[in-house]
């Protein structure tokens, strides 16, 4: 596939999540409550979700079946303990080699990075493959992706979109399909190997920050349950205490942090709430 779009892109000098904290999405919570001053929100809430399954010609036979099956079972167990059942409407697969390396190709000799961007043949993807409305959860798994990160997902914008607005079509999540449950050990991603980075990029999908997000300040991720955390932490610290002067050490469990899949296990109540708010406010009309 030939493309004149390729640009020159700059790996982020962090691992993990592609999603930054700068500019967090504190003013939604503004505009939310005045929205739902008069609102009762339901019980649960559905959430159509469609796989999509990008693989390399190498990586043909890497994401099977099970591996997809299992990668949804994880979502549904942990979104469903607060009461938002996910449904998969959908699993599509490719095999390409640009689009299976998530439109990023290194161009640099072996051994040196020089990736390229190759971002209008990224959107045209989107726009043939994303389905269902702003409401619906569309994940698309690549079986490479760049050094060091696991994943990128949109959050919630103040107006919702529709098919007229460019932003509508790249609404989704990517994720780094080493990171798939039973991916081969010697290939698997050696932090986050049991699927969780999906729950997590799925959780910035229906609103929700890093729990390091604002550090040690009064607002930190806007979730008043989550103990503040002055920055990123990884492995499992148990008793790490980035934010002495506030109360609670790390969350260390919590699925919006970095620490390693054999680690979290949680999103807390007020997490559960922001979800909610953010999806039948922003997403759901």
């Amino acid at each position: 596939m030939s493309s004149s779009s390729g640009r020159d892109f700059t790996l982020p000098s962090r691992r993990g999540c592609l999603v930054s904290d700068d500019g967090s999405i504190a003013p939604l919570i503004t505009r939310q409550t005045r929205r739902q001053q008069n609102s009762t929100f339901p019980s649960s809430i559905t959430v159509p979700v469609n796989f999509h399954i990008a693989s390399t010609e190498a990586d043909a036979n890497l994401i099977t079946e099970s591996i997809a099956s299992a990668q949804f079972s994880v979502l549904y167990d942990n979104f469903a303990a607060h009461n938002i059942n996910l449904v998969l409407n959908s699993t599509t697969r490719v095999i390409d080699n640009l689009t299976g390396s998530a439109f990023f190709v290194n161009e640099a000799p072996e051994g040196e990075y020089n990736y390229v961007y190759y971002r209008e043949e990224l959107d045209a993807y989107y726009r043939q493959t994303r389905r269902g409305g702003y409401d619906a959860l569309n994940i698309y798994f690549f079986s490479q992706y760049l050094p060091g990160l696991t994943g990128y997902c949109q959050f919630p914008t103040l107006t919702p979109l529709t098919e007229s607005d460019d932003e509508f079509w790249t609404d989704s999540c990517q994720i780094n399909a080493l990171t798939m449950p039973g991916i081969p050990a010697e290939v698997a991603n050696p932090e986050w190997n049991l699927g969780h980075i999906a729950v997590h990029e799925a959780g910035h999908w229906f609103g929700l920050n890093h729990t390091f997000a604002g550090g040690c300040g009064a607002t930190g991720d806007f979730v008043a349950d989550t103990p503040a955390q002055r920055w990123e932490v990884y492995g499992c610290p148990v008793g790490e205490d980035t934010c002495p002067d506030a109360v609670g050490e790390d969350p260390i469990r919590n699925f919006m942090g970095y620490t390693d899949d054999s680690c979290t296990s949680e999103f807390t109540k007020g997490q559960e709430e922001r979800m909610f708010h953010q999806y039948l406010t922003y997403r759901r009309q």
